[in-house]
């Protein structure tokens, strides 16, 4: 089957953890070639290296041309000797050999099956004779062309939800053109290119230049001090201020006098501003010293206080922050704050809802402020924890852009994971969920509440009675891929040559009764909307804290003894800072077939 971009969009890549790099491999990162490079391969073998676009030199002479033509369309020469070669419908792989300074054999196993002869390269073009033992034989010119940028138009042509929205990626852009080769030219930088092919509204979709970033950001890893805060803007000006929210267990902060509803208005002497907080909180630095302030009336201001905090490399945290149980006279009230869905924690969550079902609780308050996502199958397990009644019943439906959805519609039985997810009774080992059968759930929210937490709320609902209780969530109703990389085999070999990938939206994800409009997110009723104040953050866990105590109050119905006030200083202006933006995705790590190539 010859991997053509007609087949690619007929098969519409059943595949959507491919990204799209199946016929023609690209490169962005090759070594600078200036139209004064010398093709003596013994001497410069890197000229060689990256993708080259192949055409037939209609300029060979009668005497040279071949009987028959190798329809060759595209050579990829590695910088360990391997090679991929795409001709007469085939894409194979090997091992070439510099033989001298013109010459390369192609070889396959311990035999040569061809070689490259009369090789020349100039800047970004090279021009050879091809010879396949027994097949066929021919010149050829090719052209190099941008490994990643392909990488990035292909994904984002196949799998993002706004592709028929953004122009740029219509499928007459298709590589080769001469139209998308006018795309790409103003956009050198792959982060640039692929910026302007986004949906003007999308905010989440993201590319970074090592894939493995992506994959530490859903296990949790991370270079980190363990101080978790909130920013906001505050004053007339640019002005930003932190609020510690939370302290993480074994790390560098818990041994510092800092503590949930401290401030701070500066790092290392300088004011915090819209313009400087991501380079000072979250760039390269590990160490850093926050300058701490007090609020005083309306006034807040620098107290002279200063506290240096160290990350520890890829530290890793657990989202399990608090699980204990709140007796309330006769009613038993097991209290979950969970972090994040993060990946590896499914069987530690387990374990909490064993504890509550032994303990024999009435009620479960699920807090869920500061949790902006993660993977969807672990917000499944959690739903499934929570109730179990619902096993095999669907909790989500994944709405896909034109191109999967026809694909998947076509074979729904083969595609089943793919447009629904179920509630489960077994974890991903086989583990038996401990589920508590609920019929009821009170969940704390506010604008950190994001992604595979709102899927937790919206999946329920059709369900259960699910009281939300605090501020209205952020509003996140897509998701994607945890991470498309640039596959190029159906191996799922990912590209030597660049460590590129892509989280980009693929997909909004509905509850069983086909909702999912709450871009602007999903809200408590009115008598249980608080906002937290920054001046009465309370205790984690206990009722001091003002949204617990509001949720403790409507289950005991003791208004009384809860007594909420009205925030003086409600939390607002928040700012998404870069590990929020990390962590809010609703991404699912589902393997799905690739294109098969002959």
């Amino acid at each position: 089957m010859k991997a053509s971009n007609s087949l690619l969009l007929y098969g519409l890549l059943l595949l959507l953890w491919t990204s799209c790099s199946k016929d023609k491999d690209l490169t962005d990162d090759d070594s600078v070639i200036t139209d004064e490079s010398v093709s003596n391969l013994s001497e410069t073998p890197e000229l060689l290296l990256g993708s080259w676009n192949l055409t037939k030199e209609d300029s060979t002479s009668n005497s040279e041309k071949s009987d028959k033509d190798c329809e060759a369309s595209n050579i990829h020469f590695l910088d360990n000797n391997v090679f991929y070669l795409s001709y007469l419908d085939k894409r194979i792989r090997g091992k070439y050999e510099i033989i001298d300074s013109i010459s390369i054999n192609l070889v396959s196993g311990s035999n040569v099956i061809g070689n490259v002869n009369k090789v020349d390269v100039l800047d970004k073009q090279i021009s050879f004779s091809l010879e396949i033992n027994e097949e066929c034989s021919d010149t050829y010119t090719g052209e190099k062309y941008f490994r990643i940028h392909e990488f990035i138009w292909k994904t984002l042509n196949d799998f993002y939800l706004w592709q028929e929205e953004v122009p740029s990626l219509d499928d007459t852009y298709s590589p080769s053109g001469t139209k998308y080769r006018e795309l790409i030219e103003p956009y050198p930088e792959p982060e640039a290119f692929f910026e302007s092919l986004k949906y003007e509204d999308d905010k989440f979709s993201d590319i970074l230049s090592n894939y493995e970033d992506i994959e530490n950001s859903i296990k949790g890893i991370n270079a980190n001090n363990g101080l978790k805060f909130i920013l906001s803007r505050y004053g007339s000006e640019d002005a930003v201020m932190g609020i510690v929210t939370y302290i993480l267990e074994e790390s560098d902060a818990t041994s510092k006098d800092i503590k949930r509803g401290d401030m701070f208005t500066g790092v290392d002497g300088k004011s915090l501003n819209i313009n400087n907080y991501s380079e000072l909180l979250f760039g390269d630095n590990l160490s850093y010293t926050l300058n701490m302030a007090d609020l005083n009336g309306n006034l807040l201001s620098p107290n002279g206080e200063n506290i240096t905090l160290t990350k520890t490399e890829k530290f890793q945290s657990n989202p399990i922050q608090i699980s204990k149980i709140i007796e309330e006279g006769q009613t038993k009230v097991g209290y979950l704050m969970y972090n994040q869905f993060a990946q590896g924690f499914d069987d530690d969550l387990n374990e909490v809802f064993s504890n509550f079902i032994s303990d024999q609780i009435n009620e479960l308050i699920l807090d869920l402020r500061y949790n902006g996502g993660g993977l969807v199958q672990s917000a499944v397990n959690l739903a499934g924890m929570i109730t179990g009644q619902f096993s095999g019943e669907i909790f989500g439906k994944y709405l896909w852009n034109k191109k999967v959805m026809s694909v998947l519609n076509s074979n729904p039985e083969t595609y089943a994971n793919n447009l629904r997810i179920n509630f489960t009774s077994q974890l991903g080992e086989g583990e038996t969920v401990n589920s508590l059968n609920l019929n009821k759930v009170y969940i704390i929210t506010t604008g950190r509440s994001a992604s595979a937490s709102e899927l937790v709320i919206n999946g329920l609902t059709p369900y259960i009675d699910v009281i939300q209780v605090g501020d209205n969530t952020y509003g996140k109703n897509v998701g994607g891929p945890a991470v498309l990389y640039d596959y190029i085999d159906n191996n799922r070999t990912k590209n030597p040559d660049h460590t590129y990938g892509i989280s980009c939206i693929s997909f909004f994800i509905a509850n069983s009764q086909d909702f999912y409009d709450y871009a602007d997110g999903l809200a408590p009723q009115d008598d249980l909307k608080l906002k937290e104040d920054i001046t009465n953050l309370g205790t984690l866990g206990e009722s001091s804290d003002p949204l617990l105590a509001l949720a403790l109050k409507h289950i005991t119905q003791e208004s009384a003894r809860f007594k909420i006030n009205t925030p003086v200083f409600p939390l607002e202006n928040i700012l998404d800072d870069p590990q929020f933006i990390r962590e809010r995705s609703t991404i699912t790590l589902e393997n799905l077939p690739l294109l098969q190539l002959d």
